[in-house]
């Protein structure tokens, strides 16, 4: 009976033995599949490369989005600059336009001030030399005033000084003429010149003094 007892606990001794290298076995093996998955080291640093390289490269596409951004920003400023460059330069030449053409027209007129002063006087000599008298010293003199008031007019007509037509029986301009009186006059039509009162004067292409008419109505 003893000997019975030994033998099967010697059996089952060894069935655990037995199981224990098995599962020794087992753990070995497992072992060796999980160093087949495990990365290398060199492939380890591989990737490691590769994240960095990403990295850079993504910080290297955003550098270069920015310098595009802050490009295309330049190329606007310049632009506008140069819009704002084009229009001082142009208005800068219609000023020196301005200048220039009102410099002309200064030169042009510079001695119109003078030439209507001495209207006036002109028209007195005229019509003193055109008095009728029978003094023959009274006749010289007027000659003379006569000569100075050719003298004068010859002068200031070379410099531009025209008189304005207002001829009987010609239409009235108001542009250019200035009624004093109006007269009905039988057979003539309203607003025609009767008589010139008072000579009217253009310097160049500016109207110094109208002519003083009677004008039909």
């Amino acid at each position: 009976m003893l000997q019975h007892q030994c033998e099967n606990y010697t059996i089952d001794r060894s069935d655990k033995v037995e199981d224990k290298e098995i599962k020794k076995e087992e753990a070995n093996v497992a072992d060796e599949a999980t160093k087949d998955f495990e990365p290398t080291e060199g492939a380890q640093e591989a990737g490691s490369e590769d994240t960095k390289k990403k990295v850079k490269k993504s910080k290297q596409e955003i550098k270069i989005d920015e310098l595009e951004a802050q490009l295309e920003k330049l190329k606007a400023d310049t632009k506008k600059d140069r819009e704002a460059y084009l229009l001082a330069k142009a208005d800068l030449e219609n000023v020196r336009k301005r200048v220039e053409e009102n410099a002309i027209i200064d030169r042009k007129y510079a001695a119109m001030g003078l030439v209507s002063d001495l209207i006036v006087p002109v028209d007195m000599l005229v019509k003193a030399s055109s008095m009728e008298t029978e003094d023959p010293q009274m006749k010289n003199f007027l000659i003379g005033f006569q000569m100075i008031a050719n003298q004068i007019s010859t002068i200031l007509k070379n410099d531009g000084l025209t008189e304005i037509e207002a001829l009987k029986g010609k239409p009235f301009d108001h542009n250019i003429h200035q009624a004093i009186s109006k007269e009905h006059v039988d057979g003539v039509e309203p607003g025609q010149i009767l008589e010139v009162l008072q000579t009217g004067y253009k310097y160049k292409d500016r109207l110094i003094k109208p002519a003083m008419v009677k004008v039909s109505e």
